[in-house]
């Protein structure tokens, strides 16, 4: 199972790799290709992942001088999110015991629903799950998943959802407090907050404490 799960980690990211390096325009990247901050162009069930069977093989590099950059220039990794969901939900199908899962990426959140096999404990299921997703994104973002049957209704309402949406906030908060109702597997470190607490978590405590 480990050599598999190497292995396959390897073939991903290089083919995350060129899934993102497609678009030339770093908006199109960051937005997946609308320009309006939708975190999908299509239904999950019908994303079509690049052609990489040519580039699959090649190297990335780049070079420049000083003068050559600009200092205030925004140099974030741009994050193909159709493209990133496309890849965690065939990592994890890829584990011969699961038989259907569901991903949604949003700016700094990837959402997780699958059907937990039959012989597998529900915390060995989702922490398996969690640290698949988890090695394909980078570490600010936070994952959740679920086994619950409603989980996957409730990604797939935020298919054609925009970040931008009025009541976008309010919607995935109350999609992330449902999936949280399952089990989350091992606690993961995060770059960002520097911690393996969840920032809600600390949210709420910090709230408890203001009462």
């Amino acid at each position: 199972m480990n050599k598999t799960f190497a292995t396959s980690i390897l073939l991903s990211a290089g083919l995350l790799m060129t899934a993102c390096n497609a678009g030339n325009d770093d908006d199109n990247a960051l937005n997946n290709g609308n320009g309006d901050g939708n975190l999908n162009g299509n239904a999950m069930d019908s994303y079509n992942g690049p052609d990489t069977t040519e580039n699959n093989d090649q190297l990335g590099y780049v070079r420049y001088t000083k003068d050559q950059v600009d200092p205030e220039g925004n140099y974030e990794t741009q994050v193909d999110r159709e493209a990133m969901s496309d890849m965690i939900t065939k990592m994890i199908l890829s584990y011969e015991q699961f038989e259907d899962a569901a991903t949604l990426v949003s700016d700094d959140e990837v959402l997780v629903a699958y059907q937990k096999p039959d012989e597998m404990d529900r915390d060995q299921a989702a922490d398996m799950v969690k640290k698949t997703a988890a090695s394909l994104v980078p570490r600010y973002f936070e994952i959740y998943v679920s086994d619950q049957a409603s989980a996957f209704d409730d990604i797939q309402s935020l298919n054609n959802t925009s970040t931008t949406d009025r009541n976008y906030d309010q919607v995935i908060e109350e999609i992330i407090k449902r999936m949280r109702q399952a089990p989350q597997g091992e606690p993961l470190y995060n770059d960002e907050t520097e911690s393996m607490d969840d920032p809600r978590d600390v949210k709420d405590r910090g709230m408890d404490r203001d009462k």
